[in-house]
């Protein structure tokens, strides 16, 4: 099964799109996770967290800030013709 999946950075302003081939959505998130951090190493930090920093991640974010922005099943027609709806900036 084909899935095609979107992860965005809000902080860096990255939209990265993937189209896997596996049979479980679950399988598909972590290859897409790991296709983005191959392509788009994250750069090492220098200074500590801020303590807003800390709390965005135990929040739910992302240690490396992307996050998975969209995942649909690929049946081979084509694009839905929705564009992905980031905010300004």
């Amino acid at each position: 099964m084909r899935w095609r999946m979107e992860f965005c950075n809000e902080r860096r302003g990255i939209l990265a799109r993937y189209s896997i081939e596996v049979p479980l959505p679950a399988a598909a998130v972590l290859s897409g996770r790991n296709a983005v951090l191959a392509e788009y190493p994250s750069t090492p930090r220098r200074s500590r967290l801020s303590l807003f920093e800390r709390a965005e991640r135990v929040g739910g974010q992302d240690a490396s800030g992307w996050i998975l922005y969209r995942i649909v099943q690929d049946n081979g027609q084509g694009s839905t013709g929705v564009a992905p709806a980031l905010g300004p900036g």
